[in-house]
Formats: C-alpha cells, sequence, structure tokens
C-alpha cells in the first residue's frame, strides 16, 4: 500500500478536484510533479486545450507531467515515453525499447542515464520488470 505525505494528498486532491480525472498515483520527480491517472482518464485531465493543467502549473509552481496508468507494461511504458514513438517488446521479464536512431535513444537515455533511471524507477513502482535499449 502506498503511504502519501499531507503535501502529497494536498496535491492529489487539488489535481482530482480541477481536473475531474481520478489519480492512481503522484510523485515528485525532480522539475515535475507527476500525476498517474486511472485508465480513460487522460482525455478529462486535458480537455480545454490544456488549460486546466497550465492553471495547475501556475497554482502549484511545478511543472505537471500526466500518464496514463495501463494494466498492460508495454502500453504503460508507450505512455511513459510519450511523444517518442518507439516499438516496444516483452521478451520475459525484460522490456526491449527499440529505437530508430540515435536522436531517440539519446533521449531515452538522457544526459548520464538519467533519463533511463527515472523511467525504470516509475514502471518499477507496478511491474517488477528490467529495461533495455537497443
Amino acid at each position: 500500500m502506498i503511504q502519501y505525505d499531507a503535501q502529497t494528498i494536498g496535491y492529489i486532491n487539488l489535481f482530482e478536484r480541477n481536473t475531474n480525472a481520478k489519480v492512481k498515483d503522484c510523485f515528485n520527480e525532480e522539475e515535475f510533479l507527476v500525476f498517474v491517472v486511472q485508465p480513460e482518464n487522460l482525455r478529462k485531465a486535458l480537455e480545454n486545450h490544456g488549460q486546466k493543467i497550465q492553471r495547475l502549473n501556475l497554482l502549484l509552481k511545478k511543472r505537471i507531467k500526466i500518464i496514463e496508468f495501463n494494466e498492460d507494461p508495454k502500453r504503460f511504458l508507450f505512455n511513459l515515453i510519450y511523444p517518442l514513438k518507439t516499438e516496444i517488446e516483452m521478451v520475459g521479464n525484460t522490456i526491449i525499447i527499440k529505437t530508430k536512431d540515435n536522436k531517440e535513444k539519446g533521449q531515452i537515455f538522457g544526459r548520464e542515464k538519467t533519463n533511463l533511471k527515472r523511467i525504470q524507477g516509475i514502471l518499477n513502482k507496478y511491474f517488477k520488470l528490467e529495461i533495455k535499449v537497443v
């Protein structure tokens, strides 16, 4: 069971009140405040051309990232690394991300693999899988 501090509970309540989207999880991720929303709730959060999220950005003075949860690890990873369009395969307990070029690979890895570590950490909260980038 996930336990939240008072500040995180406040973030979740504020997000749900303003967007009418149900939050599955919320956490601070360096420069972002990340909300994982229930399936089919992403559209609610982003309606009106994202004006609700822009208002929350100003109100909270933090950048907000929204990820739609999915029970399928491949689909969840796709949502996590969006807008990158990569091919994702599952082999046992490993998810393989196939990139088209070095630019995409660099965006997934990030400087000193910070993005890859962040992606792996978020994925491990819900699925115990290893990520490999090819």
